[in-house]
């Protein structure tokens, strides 16, 4: 079971100061580390994690969906509450992440890795929602964000796993890769114990082509649509 390294652990509620030294602190911690994505030491069961928001935006609801190297739904967990802070860019964690660490922290399955929809080392402090709670838990995390952290001039080729690497003028690098022939491409940040080949590659044996987003990540995105809809109940984070 995933749970948080107790000398790491921080509040959520606090100045943007103050999250922004926890940022600081915690991308000490981070380690960049080849993960395969098949064969010998590969990860067996996959997560993603999606948040739901009301309208409002004052009460969420974060899924967790373990997948199985098929692709089977093995296990689901959401949980709800009050986001911690408004949505201010580059604080996303302070956000989600309180809710996100919950929702993981109810899964039964020895999870390889996390997919997340945030960034990871990609981040002007190099601690983005993917790297952040991949730091916190031990546990290999990518960032698969929708919306660029990099300015984009271009997009990858139409074929299904076409990307090209961008790098920051900090040196953090990141890839925008196309996970479903002909859609929007997706942005992969490394979050922690995984590298950018190694992200790449884990993006692409997680996806089936169906989806923009691995497919972890598409199934917790549904569920937490469904658990603010009221089909699915929640645990009171």
């Amino acid at each position: 079971m995933l749970r948080v390294r107790p000398e790491l652990a921080h509040p959520w509620r606090v100045s943007a100061e103050e999250a922004a030294r926890i940022q600081r602190r915690l991308a000490g911690e981070v380690a960049l580390l080849r993960l395969p994505a098949e064969g010998e030491g590969a990860p067996r069961f996959a997560a993603g994690v999606d948040l739901a928001y009301d309208p409002a935006g004052a009460r969420a609801w974060a899924a967790a969906v373990v997948m199985d190297e098929r692709f089977r739904v093995v296990e689901e967990r959401v949980v709800c509450g009050e986001p911690d802070m408004p949505y201010v860019r580059g604080y996303l964690a302070f956000r989600e992440g309180r809710l996100t660490l919950a929702a993981l922290s109810l899964l039964e399955h020895d999870v390889g890795v996390v997919f997340l929809d945030g960034h990871g080392v990609v981040h002007e402090r190099g601690l983005g929602l993917a790297s952040h709670v991949g730091v916190l838990l031990g546990v290999p995390a990518v960032g698969v964000p929708k919306t660029p952290f990099h300015a984009i001039d271009h997009e990858p080729e139409k074929p299904r796993g076409s990307y090209y690497v961008l790098t920051k003028e900090w040196g953090a690098q990141g890839a925008s890769i196309r996970l479903r022939a002909g859609s929007k491409p997706v942005y992969v940040s490394p979050g922690h114990l995984v590298d950018l080949d190694s992200a790449i590659a884990l993006v692409l044996r997680w996806s089936s082509g169906h989806h923009r987003v691995p497919e972890p990540l598409a199934a917790a995105h549904t569920l937490s649509r469904r658990a603010m809809a009221g089909e699915v109940p929640c645990v009171e984070a």
